[in-house]
């Protein structure tokens, strides 16, 4: 009896098995991802075009200002309120990249260049909001190393950035839902940065001051990282799936900064001098978003939409004279770039 059990739970077994692999293959999505045909062109895309459109903002680490609640006679302990750091103010700006790639017969990998545009434009100047007589310069304005008592202080920040992927990859599945696909290549990058903050000290002559802050910067090196997609909704000619796009690189970079300091009341230049500096600046990002893809003509042509939230993080971008240290060339924050991406792109 219990040998005929046995058998029988083994049949089972094997049954349960097989029923499992037929349905895994019937309802595995149709794997798009991956070019159907080790000759790209015959019954796939050997060719795919994209264009993203982005609605970012930018940040940059170092970008104090002004710093309130400053007392120069020092005041009762319950009187004090807490003061706040003062920075630029940031919007949301629009940018876009655009992309072209193709299948190559050697084992499906695919060739990929991109291009990504950025303009961060603050035209106005915005205030800091803090009581006359209360609050401190950050950036050095006269020359000195002391800090100016503020009666008012105003700041913009504008960044244009450049970016240049070209790389390769391979899509494949692990299993029947998820695909990655690592990639290699290289990077080039370049921005323009100014800084320019408007002060007026507290005291008799009301002395205004303008700093100037420009930064020029590029940088070159070895890319890498991997696309994984897991597909939830498939048919004969859709897909659905969610996506993350993770990279990294480490550019040589070259830095080259020129500020100086304008005293508008007097018509007189306190000081003007500029910095260069090399370092390798680490890069990382990622974008995690919903995509749909969809395929006609035996799969010879395919569509995809789809959106995502993306970040970038370029590490020691800043290297405008430290507000701390009163020194050039220290690298004191990271420039980041974050927001909505909305992707269209065509294979054929």
């Amino acid at each position: 009896m219990e040998t005929k059990l046995i058998k029988l739970l083994s049949l089972l077994g094997v049954a349960c098995f097989a029923l499992t692999s037929v349905i895994a293959e019937t309802s595995s999505p149709t794997q798009m991802s991956v070019p159907p045909s080790p000759t790209p062109g015959e019954t796939g895309p050997n060719i795919f075009i994209g264009a993203d459109y982005t609605l970012w903002t930018a940040r940059e680490a170092g970008l104090a200002v002004a710093a309130s609640n400053f007392y120069s006679t020092p005041i009762a302990e319950d009187a004090a309120e807490q003061g706040k750091i003062f920075y630029p103010k940031s919007k949301l700006r629009s940018g876009f990249k655009v992309d072209l790639g193709v299948y190559l017969p050697h084992d499906n990998w695919d060739l990929k260049s991109e291009f990504t545009w950025f303009n961060n434009n603050m035209n106005q100047l915005h205030d800091a909001d803090f009581v006359a007589g209360q609050a401190i310069s950050t950036f050095n304005a006269d020359g000195t190393s002391t800090p100016l008592t503020l009666a008012a202080a105003s700041s913009s920040w504008n960044v244009w950035f450049n970016r240049i992927d070209l790389t390769m990859g391979r899509s494949f599945f692990a299993g029947h839902y998820l695909s990655i696909r690592p990639f290699m290549g290289l990077l080039g990058a370049w921005d323009n940065q100014s800084l320019h903050t408007k002060y007026t000290e507290d005291n008799i002559d009301s002395t205004e001051y303008d700093v100037h802050n420009v930064q020029k910067w590029w940088g070159i090196g070895a890319y890498g990282g991997m696309n994984a997609t897991f597909t939830f909704i498939s048919d004969s000619s859709n897909q659905w799936s969610l996506f993350l796009d993770a990279g990294t690189a480490l550019p040589w970079s070259k830095s080259r900064g020129h500020q100086y300091s304008e005293n508008k009341t007097d018509e007189t230049i306190p000081y003007t001098f500029g910095n260069t500096t090399y370092t390798v600046a680490p890069m990382l990002e990622t974008a995690l978003g919903l995509r749909w893809e969809t395929w006609w003509a035996d799969g010879s042509w395919m569509f995809l939409l789809q959106a995502a939230w993306e970040e970038q993080v370029w590490f020691g971008h800043n290297n405008f004279v430290s507000p701390s240290s009163g020194t050039t060339g220290s690298g004191n924050g990271a420039y980041t770039m974050q927001g909505l991406t909305v992707k269209a792109a065509i294979a054929f």
